[in-house]
């Protein structure tokens, strides 16, 4: 059955048509068709119409009716073509110009498939290549990208996946005889070297090579190449690496697939054959199709690679997906071990420095690592410096939530090596493994990056630093963390600085009033406000003798004592004498101190 939708509604099939005949046919990053034929007289009987703008579904696949081959409704057949809806409407989707450099296959796919009912699906996050598109169609552009990043497209329903060509994952083996039948076969070794002389451009270093595949061919065909490098190891490996790229033959092969084997291959799939001529098990991808809808065999186009030496690299990188977790972290550490030595970014468990020169500073990294345990009060306790400011800081840590970690210019910092490496966590930096090895997925790069408790919140408790007056600087203290919530504002801070003339201690009040003494030149001074008011109201000394910071306005005496006012300040003293009318003590009644008299 072939179900029937139209474009207003892709979800739910307008009606289900059985078929007499019919296949579907595809071609790797090509057209997919599909043909079928249905009797007239179901479609009479049912009330079923098919117009040029009827959706079929095949297989998961939506395909759009482009031809009603013949629609004579008195026939007894009526046969209709279509091609993939993705396929047709980037077809009809006009670029007037696209030009990107440095870009990504998710960005020029999101702009393809912009203000359509199609979907970006699973993509490899390929990246840093140029495209450039004019006056042409979504659909060539689609085909130019799939060029430009060695990549293969699929789909599924409205989506479409753009994945790295893939020669290494997920290979079926099938047996001839038994899962196929073959129809076609060719093996062309036309172009096949066997023995490679190779030399430098300079001519000084030289050499050859047979390959490992001499002996199947039954003949020797010499080929020459040059390299431009000075070193003989270098030499020897890239002859050895270009050799593999023309010393195996071109091969294609036809297979046939009955239906009764249930086995339906996807296009860009991997399967391992025998190889006739070589006598040798192969690995072929599936690189076209045509499968039937009803009980007829199933026939698959299959392709060998053929190998460039120009994506020797891309090979290289394949080969280490598999291993990520073993090769490409010992190469990462190799190659970033410089990096480390020379100070780019380092994070060290233990060390003794005799001379240390630092930008910025801070303590205690442990309780923002997410792979320690989190601090049984919850606050990171540390001390920040920089330049010429020290800090004292609290900072209140999440317990659940995590970030990647940055350096103070905003980089990502990765760990070297990680798992159960030997230098697993002891080294930071900022070169991104993706530099290494670009096909990484998200990750596997995630797995590198130094993660630590979110930071909710943050509180300085105390600074050093300095300030200026005039052009001279001068040594600042900055004490608390004040009572103003928004932290705009020096409310409930205490201070210590150093003037030219003198050293100030100052408290702003919790409503925003400054009080301030100063040892200057001439002893202890009052400092006066904005308003003019003196700061300093009273100077205890040794709790009995006062040192107004306001003139004495009145004295008072009476027969047990003095009271003295400055201004609104009024203390009070009482005393006692001896038989001869001398004091020989007096008594403080603000601070409760007495002390003794002596006459000479």
């Amino acid at each position: 059955m072939i179900k029937l939708y139209t474009m207003d509604n892709l979800v739910t099939p307008y009606a289900s048509v059985p078929i007499i005949n019919g296949n579907i046919s595809g071609e790797r990053n090509g057209y997919h068709k599909l043909s079928f034929s249905i009797l007239s007289k179901y479609l009479k009987q049912h009330n079923i119409t098919i117009t040029p703008k009827t959706i079929f579904q095949v297989d998961g696949l939506f395909y759009v009716c482009t031809d009603a081959g013949n629609s004579d409704t008195e026939k007894i057949e009526l046969s209709y073509n279509a091609e993939l809806l993705q396929m047709q409407i980037l077809m009809f989707k006009f670029i007037d110009n696209l030009e990107l450099t440095g870009t990504s296959i998710i960005e020029v796919l999101s702009i393809l498939v912009n203000s359509t009912i199609l979907e970006i699906g699973d993509c490899d996050n390929i990246s840093g290549f140029d495209i450039k598109i004019s006056k042409n169609n979504a659909q060539y552009a689609l085909s130019q990208l799939l060029e430009i990043t060695k990549t293969e497209v699929t789909y599924s329903g409205l989506r479409i996946n753009i994945k790295k060509a893939n020669w290494q994952e997920n290979i079926k083996t099938l047996t001839k005889g038994y899962d196929f039948s073959t129809l076609d076969e060719s093996t062309d070794v036309s172009d096949v070297i066997t023995k490679l002389h190779y030399k430098n451009t300079k001519g000084d270093l030289s050499g050859f090579i047979v390959s490992s595949s001499a002996s199947k061919y039954g003949f020797t065909r010499e080929g020459y190449q040059e390299f431009d490098t000075d070193d003989l190891g270098t030499l020897s490996t890239l002859a050895t690496e270009y050799l593999a790229t023309v010393d195996q033959p071109s091969c294609s092969i036809s297979i046939s697939i009955p239906k009764v084997r249930k086995l339906n291959l996807s296009l860009c799939e991997l399967v391992k054959l025998h190889n006739t001529l070589l006598d040798e098990e192969l690995i072929y991808k599936v690189v076209g199709y045509s499968k039937s809808l009803t009980t007829s065999a199933d026939t698959y186009q299959l392709g060998q690679r053929k190998k460039d030496f120009t994506d020797i690299e891309q090979l290289f990188n394949e080969k280490a997906q598999e291993v990520v977790q073993e090769v490409v972290q010992n190469v990462i550490v190799e190659v970033i071990e410089q990096e480390v030595i020379s100070a780019n970014t380092a994070h060290i468990l233990n060390a003794w420095i005799r001379d240390l020169n630092v930008e910025f500073l801070e303590t205690n990294f442990e309780a923002l690592d997410v792979r320690q345990p989190y601090p049984e009060d919850g606050l990171r306790n540390f001390i920040r410096i920089k330049e010429e400011q020290m800090e004292f800081v609290t900072q209140s840590l999440s317990e659940t939530e995590v970030q990647d970690y940055h350096n103070k210019d905003g980089d990502q910092l990765y760990y070297t090596a990680i798992d159960d490496h030997v230098q697993a966590y002891k080294y930071f930096t900022i070169t991104s493994p993706t530099s290494i090895y670009q096909d990484l997925t998200e990750a596997q790069v995630n797995k590198f990056k130094v993660k630590v408790r979110k930071v909710l919140s943050e509180s300085i408790k105390a600074t050093f630093t300095f300030g200026l007056i005039g052009d001279t600087q001068y040594p600042l203290m900055r004490w608390g963390v004040g009572t103003d919530s928004s932290g705009s504002s020096d409310k409930g801070k205490g201070f210590i600085y150093k003037e030219l003339d003198g050293l100030v201690l100052k408290y702003v009040t919790s409503t925003g009033t400054t009080h301030q003494i100063k040892l200057g030149e001439n002893g202890i001074e009052g400092i006066e406000a904005s308003g003019g008011e003196t700061i300093i109201q009273n100077i205890n000394m040794g709790g009995l003798i006062e040192i107004p910071g306001v003139a004495l306005t009145k004295a008072s005496f009476s027969e047990s004592g003095v009271s003295l006012e400055h201004g609104e300040i009024k203390t009070t003293f009482t005393w006692t004498k001896d038989s001869a009318g001398r004091i020989t003590t007096l008594y403080n009644s603000q601070t409760g101190l007495t002390v003794p008299v002596s006459w000479s």
